[in-house]
């Protein structure tokens, strides 16, 4: 615990000990997230942040609002008013921070899952030790979050003598993919029961596989439908608009044609490229 965190659990650790039944959706949510604070440590951090946030707020714009107004209740009731607004923001930052994080890691972990899972079972086919294939998956970065999951299991076995199957089991209830959780209880009950590790591992790689590739074949169908629709509505629309504004500004003084053309051209349009991208961006396979 760091020593804000401290400091913010000795000033409010027991009212948040006493709240935190109503609060039980984020423990769940702390634990995915792999954020190492209890709920009421997290819960004594978030009162005192936002505490000393509305109070360093509504000083601070009542004195900017008392020299601008002159007038120190209008000031004062003003400063109140925006503080308890953005206090009331940064609560609901706290209370949805865990669970974005876990969602975040989620993703992160089942876009790498097809090919670390792929790269397990290509280490055990050599028929090495359980324990060998997630240490040397720990080591590649570049599998992202599930190499960090990868390494909690070889530092629980290493570390703190941990049973290799009960750390996997740790793992499986901690981690927010549901994917990697079902892959980690498959292959705690292959190596308690004394089955095929490589046969298993090989399954789940050509089952994760074949989804990627569907998800990779209806992004690449979406895709070309989305470029069809850009390419007939923003190319072809935008020169059909130029070419009808200009004929109209002929036929009028042409100020507010002109005024309106740039608006299109300077304004509209990147707005919807800007947003063609991002809902692009969104139906992306993780």
């Amino acid at each position: 615990m760091t020593t804000y965190a401290k400091m913010c659990y000795n000033l409010f650790g027991n009212f948040s000990r006493k709240i935190e039944k109503h609060f039980l959706d984020i423990e769940t949510d702390l634990r995915r997230a792999k954020i190492n604070y209890t709920l009421a440590e997290y819960i004594s951090i978030a009162i005192f942040t936002v505490g000393i946030t509305f109070f360093i707020e509504t000083v601070g714009l009542a004195f900017i609002f008392t020299i601008i107004f002159r007038n120190i209740v209008a000031a004062l009731m003003l400063s109140f008013t925006i503080s308890s607004v953005f206090s009331i923001i940064l609560l609901f930052l706290f209370y949805g921070y865990p669970a974005t994080r876990a969602k975040n890691i989620e993703k992160d972990v089942n876009k790498n899952l097809p090919f670390s899972i792929s790269y397990l079972s290509s280490i055990a086919s050599g028929d090495v030790e359980p324990i060998f294939l997630f240490k040397t998956l720990s080591k590649f970065k570049g599998y992202g979050k599930i190499s960090e999951e990868a390494k909690e299991i070889v530092k629980n076995v290493e570390m703190f003598g941990m049973n290799f199957t009960t750390a996997l089991k740790k793992e499986a209830n901690k981690t927010p993919s549901k994917k990697f959780k079902e892959i980690l209880w498959g292959i705690n009950t292959v190596v308690s029961s004394g089955g095929d590790l490589f046969t298993f591992l090989k399954e789940k790689s050509n089952l994760l596989m074949n989804e990627y590739r569907r998800n990779i074949k209806k992004y690449s169908d979406q895709l070309s439908l989305f470029v069809e629709i850009y390419l007939i509505l923003i190319i072809v629309g935008s020169i059909f608009f130029i070419i009808l504004t200009s004929v109209m500004a002929t036929l009028s003084s042409g100020m507010e044609i002109v005024a309106l053309q740039s608006f299109v051209v300077f304004i509209f349009l990147p707005m919807i490229s800007i947003a063609f991208i991002v809902l692009v961006k969104g139906i992306s396979p993780d």
